[in-house]
């Protein structure tokens, strides 16, 4: 298979996942299985190479989580305000 055949199945994965998708922490937790299960079976450069796929994801997921923090955050200060009579 070449690279446009791959990215052609991301996109019917990707299709086929539900509207509301799941936390980005179980693909990751999914891909460290997979690695930890062929390390051994993997070249170096393919190991490597899903290591940064994976430290991709795993910012993406911080990010998301923070920014999802901060915006709880926000909501609370704003409804801690309106509850003081100061919004």
């Amino acid at each position: 298979m070449n690279q446009e055949e791959i990215v052609a199945l991301f996109r019917q994965q990707a299709a086929s996942l539900p509207a509301e998708l799941p936390a980005i922490n179980q693909p990751i937790l999914d891909l460290a299985q997979l690695l930890a299960d062929s390390r051994g079976r993997l070249s170096k450069e393919n190991f490597e190479s899903l290591l940064r796929i994976g430290g991709v994801l795993y910012r993406l997921g911080a990010d998301q989580f923070n920014a999802r923090q901060d915006v709880a955050s926000i909501m609370q200060k704003s409804a801690d305000r309106e509850n003081d009579g100061q919004g």
